[in-house]
C-alpha cells in the first residue's frame, strides 16, 4: 500500500507539471497544494472482469490510475461463463483478458484476431468495424503481388495471416508476423500488462505430476502414498467439455484427461517436455506434393475403443475434424484447421465441402495440409483435434452429464455435481490404461482463491491453481516446497471493444478520422498503467512487465525472443512500451499530451 500511495503521488506530481494549454485544470489538492490536471468530458467506462482476487485487484488499480486523470471506470464482475459470453459478443467497453499459447509458434497469438475468429473479442472486422476502410498492407517486398491501401480489416489483416500460414520461407514468415503485430498494436485495442507465469500449489506428497508451457496440468501418472484419489481445483464450472468448443486452459486440462488424439504432451527420461504419439503408432514426416502441399499418413494403434465400447476408427477423425472446422458449429477454435486443405470452403459453409482428411481404412488416416509447419505435431495434441463419438455428439447436451458423456482418454466422468466437483475415474477401455497410476481424480469447481487455499492447507485438496494475492508473499516462504511459479507462454492484457466510442460527446470526428483518434487515445491510456507496480505489488508471481502482445518465450528462427524484435519503429526499447521503472513518468507525460488534444 505504501508503494501504491507513492506511485499515486508521483503521478499527481507529473500531472501538475503538464502545461495547461487548452486543458482545463480541476482544482484538486495534491500533495503540498499542487493542482492536478484532470479531464472532465471522457465518457464513463465499465471494466469487465471475472471473479478472482487478483483480477479484481488489477481492475481496482487500473480504475485508480484512470481516476487520477479524471476518467471514471466502473468495475463489473461476472461469473466465468457469463463473462466469456459478454466479451465474445462484444457487449462491453473494456475488459480484462489473457492469452496462453496454443503451440510454440507466434502465429497462435496473431491468428486469433482475424475477422472470422471466435476468439476475436476485440471485434476486429465485426459490426461497424467490418466496413471501415483504413488499413494498409504491402507485401510486395516478400515477392507477393499484394498491396492494399485503405482496405477493411478482412482485406488486410485476414489476408496477411493467410499469407503467413502459406509461407515456407522462415525469414519472410517471421517478418510478416511482426507486421501483423504492428497492425494490432497500432489500434490500441490490446494493452499488454504482463507476461504470464503459471502459479499454483501442489502437495509435496504428489509424485509424477507435470505441466506444460500452455498451462495444462497432467495427473494421470501421479501417485499419492496411501491414497487412490487425488483432489485438485483447477477452476470453476467449465463452460464446455466438448473438445471442439472449449477455449479455456482449465477446460483443456480436463479434456487432456478425458480424450486422446493422434499425439500428446509427455516427458522424456530427463523430464523434458516432448510431443509423442498417442493413438497413432508414430508421428511420421510429411510427404511434399508437387503443388507444395504436404500429406501425412497415420496408422492407428490396434484395439482402440470409445468408453462405451464402440470401436474407434480413422473415420472418427474425419468426422470430428470436419465438425470442429464447420461453419455450423462456429467453434472459437475452428480456425485451428486453417492449415488443412479445404478449410476455407468448410468454414464458409459451402455445400459438400470437406477437409482434405481421409480414412483410407479403419486404421489409416491421411491428411493434407497447405504447406509444412513446424508446429503441426503440437496441433495434433491440441484438444480441438481430439476425436469425438459421432452418435453421442448428435445430442447437443452430451457434454453436460456423465450419463451422456462418451470419451476415449485415460479417464471417464463418473460423477458431476455441477458447480461443486467433477469426478474422473480411470477408463478401463483406454488403450494405455496400464500407464494410468491415479485411479480417481476429483476436480473441485471453485474460483474462490481463499476457499482453495483453505482446502490446500487442511490437506483436503492436493493441488490448487490460484491463491489469494495478499497471501503470496507469505506462501513463498511458509510453503516454499509446494508453492510453484512455473514458466508459461502467455500475456495478461486489457482489451477494448473496437466499436466502443470513447470520443467526447461533442466531437465532430467521424469515419476514419474518428477511428484514428480512438486508436491514438487507447494507446495513450495504455501508457498510464504502471506495469512494474502490477507485477511486483499485485500479481507477485514472478510475472514480467509486458511490452508486446506476443509473449515472452516465443522465439525467432535464430533463437532470439520475438518480443525483443517487435515494433520496427524504435530501437530505444523492446516492444511497443518502455516498461522500465524509470520510464513511467515520461509515459504519463506522453499520454497526457495526447489526451489534451481531445478532452477538456
Amino acid at each position: 500500500m505504501k508503494k501504491f500511495l507513492a506511485l499515486a503521488l508521483a503521478m499527481l506530481m507529473v500531472f501538475a507539471l503538464v502545461a495547461c494549454g487548452s486543458t482545463e485544470t480541476t482544482n484538486t489538492e495534491g500533495e503540498g497544494g499542487n493542482e492536478v490536471t484532470k479531464f472532465s468530458n471522457f465518457p464513463t467506462l465499465t471494466y469487465l472482469y471475472n471473479t478472482s482476487d487478483s483480477h479484481k485487484a488489477i481492475g481496482e488499480y487500473l480504475q485508480s490510475a484512470l481516476q487520477n486523470v479524471g476518467i471514471t471506470m466502473n468495475l463489473d464482475n461476472q461469473e466465468w461463463a457469463t463473462f466469456l459470453d459478454t466479451r465474445k459478443e462484444g457487449k462491453y467497453s473494456v475488459a480484462r483478458n489473457g492469452w496462453v499459447a496454443d503451440y510454440s509458434d507466434p502465429i497462435c497469438f496473431l491468428d486469433m484476431w482475424t475477422s472470422i475468429s471466435g476468439n476475436n473479442d476485440v471485434q476486429y472486422g465485426k459490426g461497424a468495424h467490418a466496413d471501415l476502410k483504413m488499413y494498409n498492407l504491402d507485401l510486395t517486398a516478400f515477392g507477393l503481388d499484394i498491396k492494399v491501401e485503405n482496405g477493411t480489416w478482412a482485406e488486410t489483416y485476414d489476408v496477411l495471416i493467410s499469407q503467413i500460414k502459406a509461407c515456407t520461407d522462415e525469414t519472410n514468415r517471421y517478418a510478416m508476423m511482426h507486421i501483423a503485430e504492428d497492425m494490432l498494436m497500432e489500434t490500441g485495442c490490446i494493452v499488454p500488462l504482463y507476461f504470464y507465469t503459471d502459479l499454483y500449489m501442489i502437495s509435496k506428497d504428489v509424485k509424477g505430476f507435470f505441466s506444460n508451457p500452455l498451462g495444462y496440468k497432467y495427473f494421470m501418472n501421479t501417485t499419492l502414498e496411501g491414497k487412490d484419489v487425488l483432489d485438485v481445483c483447477i477452476g470453476s464450472e467449465p463452460d464446455t467439455l466438448d473438445p471442439a468448443l472449449n477455449s479455456a486452459v482449465d477446460g483443456a486440462t480436463m479434456l487432456a484427461h478425458l480424450f486422446s488424439g493422434l499425439a500428446k504432451w509427455s516427458q522424456d527420461a530427463n523430464g523434458n517436455l516432448i510431443i509423442v504419439p498417442d493413438l497413432a503408432t508414430e508421428l511420421p514426416e510429411g510427404v511434399k506434393n508437387d503443388d507444395g502441399t504436404v500429406t501425412y499418413t497415420y496408422t492407428l494403434k490396434d484395439g482402440l475403443t470409445w468408453s462405451n465400447g464402440d470401436a474407434l476408427t480413422a473415420e472418427d477423425f474425419v468426422y470430428s475434424w470436419n465438425r470442429a472446422a464447420s461453419a455450423e458449429l462456429a467453434a472459437d477454435y475452428g480456425y485451428m484447421f486453417e492449415l488443412v486443405v479445404g478449410y476455407d470452403k468448410v468454414s464458409a459453409g459451402e455445400e459438400g465441402a470437406k477437409l482434405a482428411v481421409e480414412a483410407v481404412d479403419a486404421k489409416t488416416l491421411k491428411v493434407t495440409i497447405i504447406n509444412s509447419a513446424a508446429y503441426w505435431n503440437e496441433l495434433l495434441a491440441f484438444p480441438t483435434y481430439f476425436p469425438v463419438h459421432k452418435a453421442t455428439v448428435a445430442n447437443d447436451a452430451w457434454a453436460t452429464e456423465p450419463a451422456t458423456y462418451v470419451c476415449n482418454g485415460p479417464y471417464t466422468i463418473s460423477a458431476w455435481e455441477h458447480n461443486s466437483v467433477i469426478t474422473l475415474t480411470k477408463n478401463d477401455k483406454f488403450h494405455d490404461k496400464d500407464s494410468v497410476t491415479m485411479p480417481t481424480v476429483k476436480c473441485h469447481l471453485s474460483d474462490d482463491s481463499n476457499n482453495m487455499l483453505a482446502n490446500f492447507k487442511n490437506g483436503t485438496w492436493q493441488l490448487i491453481d490460484d491463491v489469494p494475492t495478499n497471501e503470496i508473499a507469505t506462501l513463498k516462504t511458509s510453503y516454499k516446497d509446494e508453492f510453484v511459479v512455473a514458466g508459461q507462454i502467455g500475456t495478461y492484457y486489457v482489451c477494448w471493444n473496437i466499436n466502443e466510442n470513447i470520443l467526447p460527446a461533442d466531437s465532430t470526428l467521424t469515419g476514419v478520422e474518428a477511428e484514428k483518434a480512438k486508436a491514438e487515445i487507447r494507446n495513450a491510456l495504455g501508457l498510464l498503467f504502471d506495469r512494474n507496480y502490477i507485477v511486483n505489488d499485485i500479481a507477485q508471481g514472478g510475472q514480467v512487465p509486458a511490452s508486446s502482445f506476443v509473449a515472452m518465450g516465443m522465439t525467432n528462427p535464430d533463437g532470439t525472443q520475438f518480443y525483443k524484435t517487435a515494433n520496427s519503429t524504435t530501437d530505444a526499447f523492446d516492444g511497443y512500451y518502455d516498461v522500465s521503472e524509470e520510464a513511467f513518468e515520461g509515459n504519463v507525460l506522453k499520454a497526457l499530451e495526447v489526451l489534451r488534444k481531445y478532452y477538456k
